[in-house]
C-alpha cells in the first residue's frame, strides 16, 4: 500500500502544480483581456473564474511545485511539498469558509470546494508517503 502511494505521490503533484500553473494562467488572461472571456463557453470561463490575486497565487504555487518537481531527487523534498501545500489550501479553504472573500479573494463555493479538496487530499498522500529515494 506505502510503495503505490510513493509511485502516486509524483505523479499527483505533477497534475495538481501543472493544473494550478495553466488554472492560473488563464484566469489572469481573462482578468487582462476580459473580452476574450465572453466569447468563451461558460465551462471554459468558470474553469478561469476566478480573480486576478487568486490567480497569481496558482501560478506561484504551480511554478514553485514545478520548480521542486523538476530538481528534486529525494522523496522527501516531494512530501515536504505535498505537506506544505496540503496545509496552505486547507487553512485557505477554511478561511473562506469562515469569512467573506479573506484578503478581498473572491473564495466563494466553487474555490473553497476545491481548496477544501486539493489540501487535505495533498496532505495525506505526503504524510502516508514513506522517506527514501525517488527511484
Amino acid at each position: 500500500m506505502m510503495k503505490r502511494i510513493a509511485v502516486v505521490l509524483p505523479i499527483y503533484l505533477w497534475i495538481l502544480m501543472g493544473g494550478l500553473l495553466v488554472q492560473g494562467i488563464g484566469s489572469a488572461i481573462f482578468r487582462i483581456a476580459p473580452s476574450l472571456s465572453a466569447q468563451m463557453p461558460l465551462l471554459v470561463r468558470g474553469a478561469f473564474g476566478i480573480d486576478f490575486w487568486h490567480a497569481w497565487i496558482h501560478i506561484l504555487w504551480g511554478v514553485a511545485g514545478l520548480t521542486v518537481l523538476l530538481i528534486s531527487r529525494t522523496r522527501e523534498s516531494l512530501i515536504r511539498l505535498a505537506v506544505i501545500f496540503g496545509m496552505f489550501y486547507t487553512l485557505l479553504g477554511v478561511w473562506g469558509v469562515l469569512a467573506y472573500h479573506p484578503l478581498n479573494l473572491a473564495l466563494d463555493l466553487p474555490e473553497n470546494v476545491f481548496h477544501l479538496t486539493a489540501g487535505p487530499l495533498s496532505l495525506l498522500v505526503g504524510l502516508l508517503v514513506p522517506l527514501g529515494k525517488v527511484a
